[in-house]
């Protein structure tokens, strides 16, 4: 199985939606966005994605997701390994929120207290859902 990591295009933007889509991922940024992403591409089919987000305040991992055939085969350790490279000259920590921990810790990620996603991002501070919301906030400290 050959699978190749780039960055992605323009012309990447529906594959990468229909994916994040399939796991009820944001899809509204992707246009704007799509200079942070990458791809994974077998076949000529795009099957994985991941986005590293940069604002003034944090640097954020986000919209990591496989297509679920291809899923267990190491593409998202790779998506993820490409995407730290890119990190290591922005950043000494990397975020994310996710339902997906047990494999950010395998990332060396480490949870952080509910309470600390309204302080680090304004959107949770703003949601109506945030005392049920499922996402864990979690941080990676960069050597």
């Amino acid at each position: 199985m050959d699978i190749n990591i780039r960055n992605a295009g323009t012309g990447d933007i529906p594959d990468i939606k229909s994916i994040l889509s399939q796991y009820i991922l944001e899809t509204e940024l992707v246009d704007d966005n799509i200079d942070w992403f990458v791809v994974a591409k077998t076949g000529g089919r795009i099957v994985g994605c991941a986005c590293l987000d940069s604002n003034m305040s944090l640097v954020e991992l986000r919209s990591i997701a496989v297509l679920p055939g291809w899923k267990n085969k190491g593409i998202g350790r790779r998506l993820f390994e490409t995407l730290m490279q890119r990190a290591r000259g922005m950043t000494d920590r990397i975020y994310v929120r996710t339902t997906a921990r047990g494999f950010f810790e395998k990332m060396g990620f480490r949870a952080l207290d509910d309470s600390q996603k309204p302080v680090l991002w304004q959107d949770c501070a703003e949601c109506d859902k945030l005392d049920v919301c499922m996402q864990v906030p979690m941080v990676l400290e960069l050597k």
